[in-house]
């Protein structure tokens, strides 16, 4: 073995590192942006009461109906938004632990970020088309 070991160049590694770091990022924005406009889509059809003033609707039951159906959507945007800073911080987490392995030599993939982020995801969307199908054609029954 060689005492004069040259030091290896990981510029590539930590580079590589810092854009998947900066994609995880990316996506993040992106959900908790859509999270703010899943969560005012349904505020704006509250101030405007655009299902019931539109179908003439009085029926107090049809609008207690129509104010849960709203609420839900403020439900589901801020849970995107939560999933949103939840990522960033799991994207923080594995930024620093691979930076920590690349140094030292012995990095060694981990696919819990993938795992949570794919399955939160699954879930956010299984409950946008639950709200889709169901509390939204309850608000158009006259």
């Amino acid at each position: 073995m060689c005492a004069n070991k040259e030091p290896i160049d990981r510029s590539q590694q930590h580079l590589a590192n810092e854009r998947t770091f900066l994609s995880w990022l990316r996506t993040s924005i992106a959900l908790m942006g859509l999270g703010f406009i899943v969560a005012r889509f349904g505020q704006f059809l509250r101030e405007f009461g655009l299902d019931v003033k539109n179908n003439n609707i009085n029926n107090n039951a049809v609008a207690a109906v129509s104010l849960f159906g709203h609420y839900q959507s403020s439900l589901i945007g801020i849970s995107i938004i939560i999933l949103g800073i939840v990522l960033i911080l799991l994207a923080l987490r594995n930024y620093l632990m691979t930076r920590y392995q690349v140094e030292k030599g012995v990095y060694i993939p981990s696919n819990f970020n993938i795992f949570a982020a794919s399955i939160s995801l699954v879930v956010i969307g299984i409950l946008t088309i639950i709200y889709l199908f169901v509390v939204l054609p309850a608000n158009n029954n006259p």
